[in-house]
């Protein structure tokens, strides 16, 4: 995150840190005003996304929108999987990273992350609200900076 003016004024930079699946979110916050960019993608699979504070739009790549599947980053594995599966993700005691706090709030918000002891990672996303799967991408990745064995992960 960066500061590009007052307080109130600031914009965010995300890429991938894991291999796979390939993502950047660019997102402006200005007072009242945000907008941004995200695309998420696997080969032909994935989504590329823009919006403001009052609506946004995502166009799915010719192989579909979310690229299910599980993908090996170096040492990691990467699960991107249905958001309505990921109950039994938030349940397991083998968690070392949430996001959000419960499987409620993710159904609202539209995705979630979970990373295992193992130091796999769950990303769960909802095809009616890929936009705000941001959110969750940004917290992974302030995740991942916070704990530095998973940057070679």
């Amino acid at each position: 995150m960066t500061s590009i003016g007052d307080m109130d004024e600031f914009y965010v930079v995300c890429t991938n840190s894991l291999l796979k699946p390939v993502y950047v979110v660019t997102q402006y916050y200005g007072g009242t005003e945000h907008f941004g960019v995200l695309s998420l993608n696997v080969g032909n699979s994935g989504y590329f996304c823009s919006g403001d504070s009052e609506r946004s739009s995502c166009q799915a790549l010719p192989r579909g929108a979310i690229p299910y599947g599980t993908f090996k980053s170096r040492k990691s594995a990467v699960t991107v999987a249905n958001l309505s599966e990921g109950k039994a993700a938030y349940k397991e005691k083998n968690t070392i990273f949430r996001f959000p706090k419960s499987h409620g709030a993710a159904i609202s918000m539209g995705c979630f992350v979970v990373i295992q002891r193992s130091k796999d990672v769950i990303i769960g996303l909802s095809e009616d609200k890929l936009y705000q799967s941001a959110e969750c991408l940004i917290a992974l990745e302030r995740y991942i900076i916070s704990d530095k064995i998973m940057l070679f992960r």
